[in-house]
């Protein structure tokens, strides 16, 4: 119970955040704009503002799950609020977890919007959508957003702001490019660390079915499934390392 209260005020922390208003008003400006790529290209606007809408939701959520998690999380620990809640009978995981769930609560409402747009806007035009495919995509890119959360606090336990964000962006980016590197590594040797880094490291284009869904193919029942349950792996090892680092993390309460 305490952690879905903690997750209940973390809902309205975010929702009063400058930053998030900030993506609200990227949000409307990536509409407009993908409306006036649209009409600027006639014989592919259909796909064109399919593919602009589909990639400003997944750069809205990745923005949000990094940012957002670290301002949400490493706020109480700079401040030393996080003291005077932990000194209620409150437990370390219960506040973590609260601060997650209500971060992700957030990230759902707006993948749901994100995707009622994009089926909204794109429903005007004569092109080959599938609703499914739409669906399914939104759902990963929700689900690589929770991934990504779970990295934050996981650094954010342990490390500054500014140390997280970089951190979470260049593991979010090895985590699209694992191929290119598994490549490059091929031509030469394939050293321990890389072979550490690839179990470790996310592999992000599990989650991309982007350019699928634009051309109106989705995902198998089984193949959705197998991506759904290694986001859960993942976010289970990223959190459970979190809450083990705070755990025993020296905070004086």
């Amino acid at each position: 119970m305490n952690a879905l209260r903690i997750g209940w005020i973390a809902i309205r922390e975010l929702i009063h955040e400058r930053f998030f208003y900030i993506l609200i008003g990227f949000l409307g400006a990536s509409i407009a704009f993908s409306l006036l790529l649209g009409q600027m290209t006639y014989a592919e606007k259909a796909k064109l503002t399919f593919d602009f809408m589909l990639g400003s939701t997944h750069l809205i959520l990745v923005l949000f799950s990094i940012f957002m998690g670290v301002t949400l999380f490493q706020r109480e620990l700079l401040s030393g609020s996080v003291s005077m809640i932990l000194s209620k009978p409150i437990s370390r995981a219960s506040f973590l977890l609260g601060k997650f769930l209500g971060q992700i609560g957030v990230q759902a409402a707006m993948a749901f919007c994100m995707g009622a747009l994009t089926l909204g806007i794109c429903s005007q035009f004569d092109g080959n959508f599938s609703v499914l495919a739409t669906a399914q995509t939104v759902a990963l890119i929700y689900a690589e957003s929770v991934v990504l959360t779970a990295l934050t606090y996981a650094f954010a336990v342990n490390t500054g702001s500014l140390t997280t964000a970089l951190l979470t962006l260049a593991l979010f980016s090895v985590g699209h490019m694992r191929q290119v590197v598994d490549s490059a590594f091929r031509a030469g040797e394939n050293p321990w660390s890389w072979r550490l880094g690839r179990t470790l490291i996310p592999d992000l284009e599990i989650f991309n079915m982007k350019s699928l869904a634009s051309y109106g193919q989705s995902l198998a029942g089984t193949e959705f499934f197998w991506a759904v349950a290694y986001a859960l792996l993942c976010l289970g090892f990223y959190l459970a390392l979190a809450l083990v680092t705070f755990e025993r993390k020296d905070i004086a309460t």
